[in-house]
């Protein structure tokens, strides 16, 4: 009996990490806990491996990451975090809102990314 609760647990567990078939964006409350946790690291890379991290197992929205990207100084770093939370968007079609700074070859890099992991 034992046996059998804890491999229910490990895949409740494997499941919860990745957030490929969420239903909604994480909640308010949700963010914000993780915004204060981002907004303490110094430095673009360490923002960008949290962030990062977050967008494998929670639901980020459009406007969530937008507030992300907010807290990056290096234009480059929020390419790169685009690109790399891309395919784990909970509302990918907004993604242009996130790219209208972006220049077109940037776009594109962003685009190859997408086509890369389907």
């Amino acid at each position: 009996m034992k046996g059998i609760l804890g491999l229910i647990t490990v895949f409740t567990i494997s499941f919860s990490l990745h957030a490929a078939d969420c239903e909604a964006p994480m909640s308010k409350e949700r963010f914000n806990s993780l915004y204060k946790s981002v907004e303490l690291k110094k430095g673009d890379q360490q923002k960008y491996l949290l962030v990062t991290a977050y967008a494998k197992r929670e639901c980020i929205s459009v406007k969530q990451l937008s507030h992300f990207l907010n807290l990056f100084d290096e234009h480059k770093m929020k390419v790169s975090l685009v690109q790399a939370t891309y395919n784990d968007l909970f509302d990918i079609e907004n993604v242009d809102q996130l790219t209208s700074d972006f220049t077109e070859h940037e776009k594109l890099v962003i685009q190859k990314a997408e086509r890369k992991n389907k």
